[in-house]
């Protein structure tokens, strides 16, 4: 996937133009972190007009609270002190990722700011602090094929309830491109909206058009997988059952099994980031690539979805999540709480896709 989303990226940039223009007071980048997306250090995090008085003394005695920042560390600017201590959590927590995708957390008293526009300093001292997770495109691809078939094999259903366990937990964090969710996304991009052959053919059809002139239906999607529950939602195993797989003769599907258990765990806990619907934008990227094989239609999907987006790139965002927190102690410590866990099921998914994983060689 990277060396073809930044192809893509790379001919849009050279292509269109940023399009509308800012409010007086906010003023955009030189560089639209879309059209060429924005090159994230992270593990990290980074303040953007960050005041510092009250608000990120705040959100330094919470990170002090935590640990995560020491007297060692009070010689440090306040922006700095809060970049220091969440980057400390971030990589005590995810470490080295493998398929899903690297974060940055941005901090600031404004949303803009979080977005990456340089914004007016205000008089007052901001109610609340804008902070942000933004998703850096370079992402691994996961394919599950042969391994979930091989899990049905083993275990009746624990394939199933991988993909949809796996899917759901990618969902719940920094997003996730998958066969189901990105044939709701073809959905919206080919199909007028519609989601199976038959509802395309009767929309075609009541505008007087041939189905025939279009390359690419539901129903070829659909043949891109051996199986129908390559696109499915459910969960056929449920804690007892995964339970007893831990017992399975092979210790690589008990491992499955337990990660599943905890997966599940992570999510019945609460485990999640927010949407960037604060934003009032669509996120572009996602944290997780799930494909069937190196064959199926999800890839070209995307690409065709990353174009799109460049088109209108207005009306989306390169930020995953969003939370505006009250500037208080207790506020923040609150956030921390909700945010170690959203990063730990984060963690956790990768852990999960590694387990998945099939390489092309082996299949």
């Amino acid at each position: 996937m990277r060396c073809r989303t930044f192809a893509v990226s790379r001919k849009l940039t050279e292509e269109f133009g940023v399009s509308g223009s800012a409010p007086a007071p906010v003023q955009r980048h030189s560089h639209d972190p879309l059209r060429l997306p924005r090159s994230c250090a992270a593990p990290g995090a980074y303040v953007e007009h960050a005041s510092e008085g009250l608000p990120l003394a705040n959100l330094a005695l919470a990170l002090y609270d935590e640990g995560l920042v020491t007297e060692k560390d009070s010689e440090e600017r306040l922006p700095e002190l809060v970049k220091v201590g969440l980057k400390r959590l971030m990589e005590a927590v995810l470490g080295d990722l493998v398929f899903v995708a690297p974060l940055d957390l941005a901090v600031s008293s404004t949303l803009s700011g979080c977005e990456g526009y340089s914004v007016e300093e205000g008089e007052h001292v901001p109610q609340t602090y804008w902070l942000a997770l933004e998703l850096n495109p370079d992402l691994e691809t996961c394919l599950v094929g042969s391994r979930l078939l091989a899990l049905e094999e083993s275990v009746p259903g624990l394939g199933r309830t991988a993909l949809e366990v796996a899917q759901t937990a990618g969902a719940r964090t920094a997003g996730c491109w998958s066969p189901l969710f990105v044939q709701e996304l073809a959905s919206y991009i080919y199909w007028r909206g519609a989601s199976s052959q038959e509802e395309w053919i009767e929309e075609l059809e009541s505008s007087g058009e041939d189905p025939e002139e279009y390359s690419f239906s539901p129903e070829q999607y659909e043949d891109g997988f051996p199986v129908d529950w390559a696109i499915s939602t459910k969960r056929v195993l449920d804690g007892f059952s995964l339970i007893q797989a831990l017992d399975h003769p092979d210790p690589t599907v008990g491992d499955v099994a337990e990660k599943l258990c905890e997966v599940i765990r992570l999510m019945d806990q609460g485990a999640m980031f927010p949407g960037a619907q604060e934003t009032d934008r669509e996120p572009v990227y996602r944290g997780a690539l799930i494909r069937w094989d190196g064959d199926d239609p999800v890839q070209q999907v995307i690409d065709d979805h990353i174009e799109y987006a460049n088109q209108g790139c207005d009306g989306y965002t390169t930020l995953c999540s969003v939370w505006d927190v009250k500037i208080t102690r207790e506020a923040f410590a609150e956030w921390l709480k909700r945010y170690r866990l959203g990063l730990q099921l984060y963690k956790s998914l990768d852990q999960l896709l590694v387990m998945l994983h099939t390489c092309e060689k082996e299949e």
